[in-house]
This record gives structure tokens, sequence and C-alpha cells, in this order.
């Protein structure tokens, strides 16, 4: 309850901030609105999913270990993804696939 009550002022300071700024202020308050509920999402779904402590000292420093692991694996898989993106061979098209296409939608309407 806490949470979407968390969420929802958030996205009610955005339109507040949206409506008072020029563009470019209005452009990095939505970036940072936007910052913050990833960040809040993500935090809490790591502290429910791992169970995480932050009543203590000790637990908040172990929080803060397990998030960074989190988003380090996050940025690791972002990284992983683009290099194999850029790796593929963007430029060979295979013609048959478009050649064959219309040649099957002729064959049923006649």
């Amino acid at each position: 309850m806490i949470s979407w009550l968390v969420i929802g002022v958030l996205i009610i300071v955005a339109l507040i901030a949206i409506k008072i700024g020029h563009l470019r202020h209005r452009i990095f308050i939505i970036l940072l609105i936007l910052f913050a509920i990833f960040l809040y999402i993500s935090m809490t779904m790591v502290s429910t999913t791992n169970q995480l402590d932050l009543k203590s000292s000790e637990g908040v420093f172990h929080s803060l270990k397990v998030y960074t692991g989190w988003l380090a694996n996050g940025f690791q898989n972002a990284k992983v993804l683009a290099g194999k993106a850029i790796k593929m061979d963007w430029t060979s098209t295979n013609g048959s696939f478009l050649d064959k296409a219309p040649l099957q939608n002729q064959d049923k309407e006649t």
C-alpha cells in the first residue's frame, strides 16, 4: 500500500512540475521522476525477492551490496545484448523471403 502511495505522490509531483517549468526544465524533471520511480520499484523488487533487512546498519549495507550487484548484472546483460546486436550482419537480406511472401498470397486468391 505504501509503495503505491509513493508512486502516486511522485506522479502528482511530476504533473505539477510539468505545469510550472520551461521545456528544458520539464524534460529534466520528467527524466528525474522516471529515474526515481525506476530506483524505487527496482529497490522494492530486490528487497522483497531477497527478503532484505533494512532495520539494522548491517542489513542496509548488505542490501546495498545486493542491489548494486543486481544493477551491475543488468548492465552486464545489456552490454552482452548490445555486443551481439552489433556483431550481427544487418546488411544482408534474404531475397527469397521477400519474394515468396507475395506469391503465397497470390496462390490463395486463385
